[in-house]
């Protein structure tokens, strides 16, 4: 919490009055990950609407009727993001699920205007400083990945539907409405390099919300990826790479927690 304070510690010299419990609450952006739309998020967005917070999830270029891979890169998809947040009035929190954590973090390199109180990042990657989307990553997680997946003319495409969903899930019951909510990505979208600075991260609250049973990106992988931006809370879920499908009252409850929290 300690860069949470230090970013509010201006407003407090200049008289005016720090956050307060009666504050409006954060409307909460839910940035998708690789292979999913906003559509991934309805139960999770059904459970924070149980505790009064407005929820808006965005669809990111490359899915739907979007007919040209190439053109839904790194820089196209955070440009993307920034409209969206720039429509939005009142403060805002993200939500971001593994690649999307990236895209989040190049947003706010590009778009100054937005002013974000919290970052929440869901098993997510979080790039800094020129790093590429997935360093971090381990030949393990690559592996698991591509047993589902193959590369396709500028498409990462879903092949194997039973193994995607295997990997990305730990739950069998879950598995038909993962492979009926995935769809291809994008490769370009996931090259690139983040120009997020330090400075600009640590004026932001974040939390890192870690899936211990994750086999995309992997507990170990997710730990590595907290160490580098060194969160100012941490929780756990005992959950795979989906917990927004498997969890999401679980989940709902962290994301709470983690925006609410005054100490």
């Amino acid at each position: 919490m300690r860069k949470y304070l230090a970013a509010l510690l201006p407003m407090a010299l200049l008289g005016c009055s720090a956050p307060t419990p009666t504050d409006p609450a954060p409307t909460i952006v839910l940035v998708h990950g690789a292979h999913f739309n906003a559509a991934a998020w309805q139960p999770l967005q059904k459970e924070l609407e149980k505790h009064d917070l407005a929820s808006k999830a965005v669809d990111l270029p490359g899915r739907g009727s979007d007919p040209a891979p190439a053109s839904a890169t790194l820089e196209s998809s955070a440009a993307a993001l920034c409209q969206s947040l720039t429509a939005i009035s009142g403060p805002i929190a993200l939500v971001v699920h593994s690649q999307g954590g990236a895209i989040a973090h190049q947003t706010l390199s590009q778009c100054p205007a937005v002013s974000i109180t919290d970052i929440v990042y869901v098993s997510a990657v979080a790039p800094i400083e020129g790093a590429k989307p997935f360093a971090l990553l381990s030949e393990a997680d690559e592996k698991h990945y591509f047993s589902g997946i193959t590369y396709q003319d500028g498409w990462m495409r879903i092949t194997n539907p039973r193994a995607f969903a295997e990997t990305f899930t730990a739950i069998p019951a879950y598995y038909p409405q993962v492979i009926n909510l995935a769809v291809d990505e994008p490769a370009a979208t996931g090259d690139g390099q983040v120009n997020l600075s330090v400075s600009k991260l640590e004026a932001i609250r974040t939390s890192y919300i870690f899936a211990e049973q994750d086999q995309i990106i992997s507990l170990a992988s997710q730990q590595k990826i907290a160490a580098s931006i060194q969160p100012d809370q941490q929780f756990t879920l005992a959950s795979g790479h989906l917990p927004m499908l498997s969890m999401p009252k679980a989940l709902a409850e962290k994301i709470v927690q983690a925006i609410r929290q005054d100490s």
